[in-house]
C-alpha cells in the first residue's frame, strides 16, 4: 500500500497575476434529482481561456459560498486557468430554503455533478463530508470516474469508509490544520491510507485551516492541481 506524501507548505508566488479584474457571477444551478429540480445558489468564475480543470467548492456548517470569496480563492482558481464553482449546500446560505426531502447526499452530488459538464476537482471541508465521501467511496473502484480529483479539508464522517479507501486510486491532497486535533488529526489517520493521497498540514491554523492560513492554503492547492494535470497529460 503505497504511503501519503507530505506536501510543501511554504508561502510561494503561486499567482504573480492581479486577480481584481476578474468578476463573480452569482447564479443559480439546476439540480434535478429524485423527481424534482433544486435550484442551488452558486457563484463563479472562468478564465480567460479555456478552463484546464473545474473546481467545486462546498463548505462547512458554519460557511457559505461567501466564504470562498471572501479569502480570494474563486478570482485565484480562475487566474490560474481553472473554471471554480461554489456552492451553498441545501439548507444553507442562500440555498437555505432547498430541502433534499428524502434524496441522499450521494445522489444530490451524483446529480450536481452531472450539471457542470465535466468531472470536477471536490473540495470538501468539514461538514460537506456528508455529501462528498459517500459520493466518492460508496463504491470506491469507481471514484475516478466521479471526480477528477478530491481535496478533503478536515472532512467529517472519514471513520465511515476506512475499509474502501485502499480502493481508491483518485488523486487526493488531505488538508488539516495543525492545531486541529479533533476532527483535524483524526481525519487525517483515517484518509492517509488512500494509495493516491499527499498532505497538507498547515501551521498555525485550527479547524477552518483555509480561512486561518489563505495564502499557504491556495499555495499547496495550487501545487496539488498542477501536479493533477500532470497525470492528465
Amino acid at each position: 500500500m503505497a504511503v501519503s506524501q507530505d506536501i510543501d507548505v511554504k508561502i510561494l508566488p503561486a499567482c504573480p497575476e492581479s486577480t481584481a479584474e476578474i468578476s463573480i457571477t452569482q447564479q443559480p444551478i439546476s439540480v434535478s434529482v429524485g423527481g424534482k429540480t433544486l435550484k442551488i445558489y452558486s457563484q463563479q468564475t472562468e478564465p480567460a481561456t479555456s478552463p484546464r480543470l473545474t473546481v467545486l467548492l462546498l463548505h462547512g456548517q458554519a460557511f457559505t459560498s461567501q466564504n470562498w470569496v471572501e479569502i480570494n480563492t474563486l478570482p485565484l482558481l480562475a487566474s490560474w486557468g481553472y473554471r471554480a464553482v461554489a456552492i451553498d449546500l441545501p439548507g444553507y446560505g442562500q440555498s437555505k430554503d432547498v430541502s433534499l426531502d428524502g434524496v441522499s447526499q450521494e445522489d444530490f452530488m451524483a446529480a450536481l455533478v452531472g450539471t457542470l459538464g465535466s468531472l470536477p476537482v471536490i473540495v470538501s471541508p468539514s461538514m460537506s463530508g456528508a455529501f462528498s465521501l459517500p459520493y466518492l467511496f460508496s463504491d470506491p473502484s469507481g471514484s475516478t470516474q466521479r471526480a477528477t480529483a478530491y481535496i478533503p479539508v478536515a472532512p467529517v464522517m472519514t471513520d465511515q469508509y476506512t475499509a474502501n479507501y485502499p480502493e481508491s486510486q483518485l488523486p487526493t491532497l488531505i488538508v488539516y490544520g495543525e492545531n486541529d486535533e479533533q476532527l483535524g488529526s483524526r481525519s487525517h489517520d483515517d484518509l492517509k491510507v488512500l494509495p493516491a493521497s499527499k498532505v497538507a498540514a498547515l501551521p498555525e491554523a485550527g479547524h477552518a485551516c483555509y480561512m486561518n492560513q489563505p495564502a499557504m492554503f491556495h499555495n499547496v492547492v495550487y501545487q496539488f492541481l498542477s501536479s493533477v494535470e500532470g497525470q492528465e497529460d
